[in-house]
């Protein structure tokens, strides 16, 4: 089990102490859009990794005894409307991954992982002051069941990724099986030609 290290134990149990602790977030909205912010009035330098001041409030887990699922609000200023416009290009950003960190100004090296935090967006909403995320475990109701869907002439695979395997001067695909056979790649198809194109079936 993790433990924190004894320096950091150590500034924790101080009455006073001139290095403040920090709360670092990692908002991670899809692949290639991930913002970086901590609690601080400058910029803060982590793991190789600069985080921007910018104003944000985390508000305390609020338990019922309805049994619905625990979450956290995490209230991210809008006033640039800079995320604002991220968040209409995804959705509202549902399914995002934010991960809270909690690290002491004068011991950025020292392993505070302990303190790590991740979760699930579940819900975004926003006005002209705040983007409010809201954080939990998501809701297993709301995935799609069965996985998977049984298509025979879609891909189920990204293009250029793994299963797909295709490294060749294409630069998109739309996954129908006439443009595998284009790409010479009909043998990496994630589609099922063995099916009715039809009908559809569940399994």
């Amino acid at each position: 089990m993790k433990s924190l290290p004894a320096v950091l134990v150590r500034e924790k149990n101080k009455l006073a102490t001139p290095d403040p602790w920090i709360v670092l977030l990692d908002i991670e909205l899809d692949a290639t859009h991930k913002l970086y912010f901590c609690s601080n009035n400058q910029n803060v330098t982590w793991s190789g990794r600069v985080y921007t001041a910018f104003p944000f409030l985390l508000e305390p887990t609020e338990e019922n005894s309805k049994g619905e699922i625990p979450s956290v609000s995490l209230k991210v200023a809008n006033v640039t409307q800079v995320i604002h416009a991220y968040l209409e290009q995804l959705d509202g950003a549902v399914g995002a991954t934010v991960t809270i960190r909690v690290v002491n100004a004068g011991y950025l090296s020292e392993d505070a992982s302990e303190l790590d935090m991740t979760f699930t967006v579940v819900s975004t909403s926003a006005d002209a002051e705040w983007i409010v995320f809201t954080l939990g475990a998501p809701n297993p109701l709301r995935r799609r069941f069965p996985p998977f869907r049984f298509i025979a002439k879609h891909c189920h695979w990204e293009f250029k990724g793994h299963e797909c395997g295709y490294s060749g001067a294409f630069t998109d695909c739309d996954r129908s099986f006439e443009n595998c056979e284009k790409r010479s790649n009909t043998r990496r198809f994630g589609g099922y030609r063995g099916l009715s194109e039809k009908g559809w079936r569940v399994a």
